[in-house]
């Protein structure tokens, strides 16, 4: 499922940076100041989809992007823990379970 979960975030993270024409560089550069440890091009080939990278990395870079983008236009990248919670909530729905809140890690 981390897979799965992975090139979602990845997707989301291309798409809100590409509708913000924000650039690869300066989403790098504010990650490594979040404590980033990928270089550049692993950065960029997880965005676009040719690499996986950890989840704390993956999580960094939503960070490192939501930072950047403008709330009242673009929609937030989701961290790890957001789309495993919707992941989760969507199979309780499907069970007819009640879904409880899930929180961001």
């Amino acid at each position: 499922m981390d897979d799965t979960l992975g090139r979602e975030q990845a997707a989301r993270l291309h798409q809100a940076l590409e509708d913000a024409r924000i650039g690869g560089r300066r989403l790098w550069v504010r990650y490594l100041a979040l404590g980033g440890t990928a270089g550049e091009l692993e950065v960029e080939g997880y965005r676009h989809g040719c690499l996986d990278l950890p989840v704390r990395q993956r999580d960094l870079l939503a960070w490192a992007a939501n930072t950047l983008l403008d709330r009242r236009f673009h929609p937030r990248v989701p961290s790890s823990g957001d789309l495993a919670g919707a992941v989760g909530a969507g199979a309780d729905r499907d069970r007819g379970d009640r879904v409880g809140s899930h929180g961001a890690v």
